[in-house]
């Protein structure tokens, strides 16, 4: 950042498909948790909220891209724009951020991970069904696969469109609360050589009881979405209809 000496504090995700991408970024320090996230009080849920995640569709040249972002952790006015280039192997990203009122540079280096050339499917959420109760959402969510990683972004917290969040610390418990109920995960697919079995693991999330769990992406075809089946802690079960927005590869859902 501007002057400084290079650092990172977190691990740091960014998926690009053709058009849609996806970003996590959980700090190396998260706490563990053995308890519900959302049963901490203020004090012990704040560091949490240090998570980042956002996700949408980028415009871009050989030179520039600006990160349009449909879902975001933590919604800012500000516009996500960086030049960019490679040196070697490694793309380099440089531009602006707000820091306490005032711009200041930065630079980040991102480092390519290997993946099947050409597989991408990115999801996007209709709309969520609680079969316990029969209540029909509209919750936001992106689920970006390329490859063997998969970044999926789901907000349940019904924000207006303008909504800009304020820091976390300046928040109630009741405000804080809320703004927590934002899933952000990111899982790898794991190839079982001796059973020929295959599994997508989590291995970073917003919520610590969710690492090492395995994800199900969804297969149920149905009026032209798929559907996925989640079994929440309260015991209600949530139906959440995904769209496809991009598909290619070995990625493809034969049956769409």
């Amino acid at each position: 950042m501007g002057e400084g000496n290079p650092f990172e504090n977190a691990t740091v995700y960014w998926l690009q498909a053709e058009t849609y991408f996806a970003d996590i970024r959980i700090p190396f320090n998260q706490p563990l948790l053995s308890q519900p996230l959302l049963s901490l009080d203020r004090e012990s849920l704040l560091p949490f909220a240090e998570i980042n995640a956002f996700a949408g569709a980028i415009d871009c040249t050989e030179t520039w891209i600006r990160w349009n972002r449909r879902i975001d952790f933590k919604p800012s006015s500000d516009i996500d724009q960086g030049k960019v280039h490679f040196v070697g192997v490694d793309l380099i990203e440089q531009g602006e951020s707000v820091v306490d009122g005032k711009i200041e540079t930065y630079t980040e280096i991102w480092q390519p991970q290997p993946i099947e050339q050409g597989d991408r499917l990115v999801l996007e959420l209709v709309r969520g069904v609680n079969l316990t109760t029969q209540v029909v959402s509209h919750p936001q969510g992106l689920w970006v696969t390329v490859g063997d990683h998969t970044i999926r972004l789901c907000d349940n917290r019904g924000y207006a469109a303008d909504f800009v969040a304020p820091e976390p610390s300046k928040l109630s418990e009741v405000e804080l609360k809320h703004l927590m109920q934002f899933q952000a995960d990111y899982s790898q697919h794991k190839h079982n050589q001796d059973s020929h079995k295959s599994s997508w693991e989590t291995m970073l999330s917003s919520d610590p009881n969710r690492m090492g769990s395995q994800l199900i992406p969804p297969t149920q075809v149905r009026d032209g979405v798929l559907v996925e089946i989640e079994e929440q802690a309260s015991g209600e079960t949530i139906e959440y209809h995904w769209a496809i927005r991009e598909a290619a590869g070995n990625l493809i859902m034969p049956d769409i």
